[in-house]
């Protein structure tokens, strides 16, 4: 039998939330119009000193087997870890059809500094209002090391290495899913820089889905 949803809501353009999603559970992070990129961010539920680390989870693929890490010309993040000490398995990515993500840090007012937009909303405000319900600010967490799903963003490997924002190309219905493999907190940013190509210039709101198995 087919996975049932149980939750379904929208996470609304420029804004955050957080919210858990129990073990054996699976999250789904929907287009809901396409070419908007979430911002991820994983806990344990029970322990939210133990954070998922992006860099460190995209270093342990290089060592996973290949169709953990590549499906076709695309890369792809097949496991999720939380960072040292604790190094455990949090989440395991089960469906990304789309395959882009950028692991590492999410917009912040430095950013938005820098692309001549003072005062502009970022990720790290839609991530410390979403967190602030379970007692959480950003100075707690390893804020930097997120999942940025559906970012098109490359690094130039003939030139000078610099870093390449592009719009996404992912459209309206496509999504990521992922499979609880401990209880976690989620909390998801639907990015709000309309100054760079990462969402095309407009902001829009992401669905989000969460299933479970009868």
């Amino acid at each position: 039998m087919s996975a049932s949803v149980i939750s379904d809501f929208i996470v609304p353009k420029s804004s955050g939330k957080a919210f858990k999603v129990n073990k054996g559970q699976s999250l789904r992070v929907i287009e809901c119009e396409g070419k908007q990129v979430a911002g991820l961010m994983f806990f344990n539920a029970h322990n939210f000193k133990e954070q998922f680390m992006a860099e460190f989870s995209g270093g342990l693929s290089y060592f996973q087997p290949p169709d953990l890490g590549r499906i076709g010309s695309h890369y792809r993040l097949g496991e999720l870890y939380s960072k040292v000490p604790y190094e455990n398995l949090m989440l395991r990515v089960t469906d990304n059809k789309i395959g882009d993500h950028f692991l590492g840090t999410h917009c912040t007012k430095k950013t938005m500094e820098i692309l001549q937009a003072p005062g502009h909303r970022s990720c790290s405000d839609n991530f410390a209002e979403a967190l602030r319900e379970y007692g959480l600010q950003l100075e707690d967490i390893y804020s930097p090391s997120v999942l940025n799903a559906f970012a098109n963003i490359t690094i130039d490997q003939k030139g000078d290495g610099s870093i390449q924002v592009k719009p996404p190309r992912s459209e309206r219905g496509d999504y990521i899913e992922f499979q609880a493999e401990m209880d976690v907190l989620v909390a998801v940013s639907a990015c709000p820089d309309d100054q760079s190509a990462i969402n095309d210039h407009v902001c829009k709101a992401i669905k989000i889905q969460i299933l479970e198995e009868p």
